[in-house]
């Protein structure tokens, strides 16, 4: 059976301008997305979580990015992992209420990093739920890294990590605009969508490449399109589509064409 990545972008599932604010609506309905696709074709799913206004809140506060800069750093790695698991307890909990049985998996027990980079994940568990067709519920989180003693672990890398390990057939992940623009689409209303990026023309394209609307200490769709680029190497697409628009999401899940930026080799 296929297996999927789904991330859910912290600008879709929070309020990024206000802190700790989850948009229960679209969450509500994007898991009902993921229930109605689910039930209509088999396939095994991983979801991660961005973090949106909830750890990015407390992470721009404590400079966690840093990582172990001063007395408050640690204090700052706790609030942090606090923030982040809390949100991702909502999705997990909205996804129990649609029908799935999600169950969350947190990075920051479970991998270590250098430089930001995970150098080390124990993903038997996650692999096990993957097999008896539970649906782990991963997300953006602080981690230990050997470096700098802490730092923010994104939802996209921890996506990296595991598609080399898990091979994915594709990798979906819904925010709130309709994939990759030459511009910020929400600030330029000239700004063109880019329907293809592969590694031929993505040094052309990411001076274009701006960071996210609101809080984002992970660096934006810049960082996004990044990580993603890098598993195109070992065969693996993915799509940036706007989570907001009603079905579009459970049409990526099931493959039909909609509006949005494919990544591929």
């Amino acid at each position: 059976m296929k297996l999927i990545f789904l991330k859910l972008g912290g600008s879709l599932i929070t309020c990024k301008d206000k802190p700790f604010a989850e948009n229960k609506e679209i969450i509500k309905r994007t898991v009902k997305e993921v229930r109605l696709a689910r039930k209509k074709e088999k396939f095994k799913l991983l979801i991660g979580n961005g973090g949106g206004s909830y750890p990015h809140t407390a992470a721009k506060k404590y400079q966690t990015v840093k990582g172990i800069i001063n007395k408050r750093s640690l204090k700052g790695v706790a609030e942090v992992q606090d923030a982040a698991s809390r949100l991702n307890r909502i999705i997990v909990r909205a996804l129990l209420d649609a029908g799935e049985n999600a169950i969350s998996v947190q990075p920051s027990s479970v991998c270590l990093a250098k430089n930001s980079r995970i150098v080390e994940f124990y993903t038997k568990p996650l692999e096990n739920f993957l097999k008896r067709d539970i649906v782990p519920v991963i997300y953006g989180d602080v981690g230990i890294d050997t470096k700098k003693g802490c730092c923010i672990i994104s939802t996209e890398e921890l996506f990296v990590f595991l598609a080399k390990k898990l091979k994915p057939k594709r990798i979906i992940s819904a925010g709130i605009v309709d994939g990759v623009f030459t511009g910020d689409p929400l600030k330029n209303p000239g700004a063109k969508l880019i329907k293809e990026i592969t590694s031929k023309n993505y040094p052309q394209i990411k001076t274009a490449l701006t960071g996210s609307v609101g809080i984002d200490v992970t660096g934006g769709m810049l960082h996004k399109v990044e990580r993603y680029i890098e598993l195109t190497s070992i065969g693996i697409n993915s799509y940036i589509i706007n989570g907001i628009i009603k079905n579009r999401l459970k049409k990526a899940l099931l493959e039909k064409r909609t509006t949005g930026t494919l990544i591929k080799k």
